[in-house]
């Protein structure tokens, strides 16, 4: 911690100072201690007596209990305030969360500075009053204009191209700053990085800009540590083709980020619909997102920057079993406008379809593809000897493998997840790594009629429609922005003609069974395969918990289609895809903002 100066000037962005006279603030800092904190430097600890009350002159602080960061707090706002007015201890853990700069008010000072200038007194408890009822409302946790260090990863050259584009489309899209050693070299000649003053100056940028990029130097030196402190996250670029050993720069930007504020962007030269090798770049890095960008258009970049700047668009989709090609026909209505989503996950079937569009395959092809699975192969009607499962899921796996290949799910060239139930920890399990085909299998892995599917660790996997049929929830963790969601219900109850006396016990089953004449009289109850599809529907009424921006479909189904009847996913697909083509239209006539934030946000480049 080491010490600065302000002027009254300095602590015009102090709300519980505003209007005051130039002696009354000079009288402020006579009182007051003047701070600065490097990153990862803790103010206040959690239980520790409640001394002295401060305030942020510059920079940016995070709120720590037990359970974790549970707020932050920028310029111009108090630190302390609440165990100061009640004299009680420290309520959490305050930490810088870049270099920054405070005004420290102690007990004794305060009530000097209260009796000098009674008028500031209640000013600035009456500005801390307001602060603390818009931190009850909510406004406090409001993340502010972020900061990005671009740091190059492995030994990839410079990036210039890259960093172009990037500042190109920021450009158009937000008020964003790119900051350089040189753009701080020219405005503070000989001036030492650390010295207060560009600390202050670096934090001014911030609250003035949407989102100030730090771009480091290909090295380790001094501007690359400060802009790796500065930043609330790194972006770690580099040419897919390149050597893929940690870096000094990104030791010491992991050492100072967790995982949940780094990505990773691999550049290459021309798009494809998968890579290989990312998950070598993936195992030291461990970021929270990985983003394939090619450098041949801006559409990758403009991808990108979406998720940077918190407005990526997702499609969610839905379990359903074989209502499923509903769920391209919503994607296809979509895509003839223009959209271009940027990340698509799903649980079951929904996780199958999104895997399959995820790999850059039209809605045409994937309805293909579920052909050869569940019509030509007949997946669901090989049945077994029910020890495991009703069905051979041996059928079931190769039909899969042979769709989805070796492709693993970080080789997309979208962002994908999956959705399964780990029985094993009584939790969902969101898979965003591994083979493509394991993923989709674990999610669709229907209890009793398919073994579980079990991880290298030995965890047991079945189906994600148990915990969260429609993963609006995991795909709300990954990103923020709008969504289309799509949730599979039956359109209406189903009832049957059954005289539940009438249903045969086992010794007259096995009879009616070897006489042709019997099994054409069997009464026409469901089969086990119907009723446990039916009972993962009724498991599966979730309440979901919508955005404004977000866009619901629960795509109409042909007439007496059911779950178990893939024979008709084309009928299924192209109802789907007209019917909402039809809402849009409507929508769009209507000016529906979701709509049209959609529209205008994703249009395909």
């Amino acid at each position: 911690m080491s010490i600065v100066r302000f002027d009254p000037e300095d602590l015009s962005t102090v709300p519980a100072f505003a209007g005051l006279s130039i002696d009354e603030l000079n009288t402020v800092i006579a009182n007051a201690e003047p701070r600065e904190l490097r990153r990862g430097e803790i103010l206040v600890r959690q239980g520790d007596a409640s001394d002295a009350l401060y305030f942020v002159v510059s920079g940016r602080f995070s709120v720590e209990t037990g359970t974790g960061a549970t707020a932050e707090i920028g310029q111009g706002q108090s630190i302390g305030e609440v165990g100061f007015f009640a004299d009680v201890p420290r309520t959490a853990t305050v930490r810088a969360l870049r270099d920054s700069q405070i005004l420290a008010i102690t007990r004794a000072r305060f009530k000097e500075i209260g009796d000098q200038l009674p008028r500031l007194r209640d000013a600035m408890i009456g500005s801390l009053a307001n602060q603390l009822a818009d931190a009850f409302r909510g406004g406090r946790g409001e993340r502010p204009p972020r900061t990005i260090a671009i740091v190059l990863a492995g030994d990839t050259p410079a990036a210039p191209k890259f960093v172009n584009m990037l500042r190109r489309v920021a450009a158009a899209r937000s008020h964003a700053v790119f900051l350089t050693r040189q753009s701080v070299s020219e405005r503070f000649a000989d001036t030492p990085l650390d010295d207060p003053a560009i600390s202050a100056w670096l934090n001014a940028l911030e609250v003035d800009s949407d989102i100030l990029f730090y771009l480091a130097d290909a090295t380790l030196t001094d501007w690359t540590a400060k802009c790796i402190r500065q930043a609330d996250f790194l972006l770690l670029v580099a040419a897919a083709g390149a050597g893929r050993e940690l870096n000094p720069s990104e030791r010491l930007g992991c050492s100072v980020h967790p995982p949940a504020c780094r990505r990773l962007v691999l550049v290459h030269d021309a798009r494809r619909d998968s890579v290989t090798g990312t998950a070598a770049w993936l195992a030291d890095r461990d970021p929270f997102m990985h983003h394939h960008v090619a450098l041949e258009d801006a559409s990758d970049i403009e991808r990108l920057f979406r998720f940077l700047a918190g407005r990526a668009v997702g499609f969610v989709a839905g379990g359903g079993g074989a209502f499923g090609s509903a769920h391209l026909g919503v994607h296809k209505a979509f895509v003839e406008l223009g959209v271009d989503f940027d990340i698509l996950g799903g649980t079951s079937v929904g996780a199958a379809m999104t895997a399959a569009l995820a790999a850059g395959l039209d809605a045409e092809h994937v309805d293909a593809g579920t052909h050869n699975i569940f019509v030509k192969q007949r997946s669901f009607h090989r049945y077994a000897l029910p020890y495991y499962g009703l069905l051979n899921h041996k059928v079931f796996d190769r039909a899969l493998r042979a769709e989805y290949g070796t492709t693993a799910i970080e080789d997309l060239w979208k962002p994908f997840f999956a959705v399964s139930t780990n029985l094993s920890r009584n939790e969902i399990m969101v898979h965003r790594r591994g083979p493509v085909w394991e993923a989709v299998r674990a999610s669709g892995s229907i209890p009793a009629l398919l073994p579980p599917f079990f991880t290298r660790t030995g965890e047991m996997l079945v189906d994600g429609g148990i915990i969260d049929n429609v993963p609006l929830v995991p795909m709300r963790m990954l990103k923020s922005g709008p969504n289309v969601v799509v949730a599979l219900r039956p359109q209406s109850p189903t009832t049957y003609a059954v005289d539940y006396d009438a249903i045969p016990g086992p010794r007259q089953a096995l009879l009616a069974a070897l006489n042709p004449a019997a099994r054409r009289k069997r009464p026409p109850v469901p089969s086990i395969l119907q009723v446990i599809m039916l009972s993962m529907v009724a498991n599966r009424r979730q309440a979901l918990a919508l955005a404004d921006t977000d866009l619901l479909f629960e795509p109409a189904l042909p007439d007496g289609v059911q779950q178990t009847r893939w024979e008709r996913h084309t009928e299924v697909f192209m109802h789907a895809y007209h019917a909402a083509a039809a809402t849009l239209r409507r929508q769009i006539a209507e000016d529906d903002p979701r709509v049209a934030a959609i529209l205008q946000t994703a249009k395909a480049a």
